[in-house]
């Protein structure tokens, strides 16, 4: 093992990270969508562009989210990120009220393509993170702080035993 510590990575640059993993392949897979969906027919495949929009702009949104307030305090973060879930879902839910009638959209081809991308991107998303190598501990200021030293100090001496 080398003695030098690896440079540290900002927040920022994890999420970029972050969304360029997840965001190529589910542009491939969006146009993948589109292309069968115009077999089917062009309400199909302009359906499924809307679904894979939907997809890409809501994850987008929640990284950028987190992006932005990955510094404040764990609980205000989990309550802005549960907030903007809710958000999504609510808007997400007005679209369908608003679209269900709708005779220029295919709700299977949306369907189709919400699923599919939605997988693709939570899918590529934890590979993404998982090559982050985020470490649980950092060995760095561990080193400099010096709790290291009372990891490796001696044992006291023991009292001699008492023979009566």
């Amino acid at each position: 093992m080398s003695d030098i510590p690896a440079p540290k990575a900002s927040s920022s640059d994890a999420f970029a990270q972050l969304l360029r993993g997840s965001l190529v392949p589910t542009a491939v897979a969006a146009l993948a969508c589109v292309v069968i969906g115009f077999f089917s027919s062009p309400k199909a495949a302009y359906s499924a562009a809307f679904g894979a929009a939907l997809v890409i702009f809501f994850f987008s949104a929640t990284l950028l989210v987190m992006k932005r307030t990955a510094d404040l305090a764990p609980t205000t973060v989990m309550m802005i990120v549960m907030a903007t879930y809710t958000f999504k879902v609510l808007v997400l839910g007005v679209a369908m009220f608003a679209l269900r009638d709708a005779s220029w959209v295919s709700g299977y081809a949306v369907g189709v393509s919400i699923t599919v991308c939605a997988l693709v991107w939570l899918f590529f998303e934890m590979r993404a993170y998982k090559r982050l190598r985020i470490f649980v501990y950092d060995t760095v200021d561990t080193l400099e702080t010096g709790a290291d030293e009372a990891a490796h100090t001696p044992d006291p001496p023991k009292e001699p035993r008492r023979d009566s």
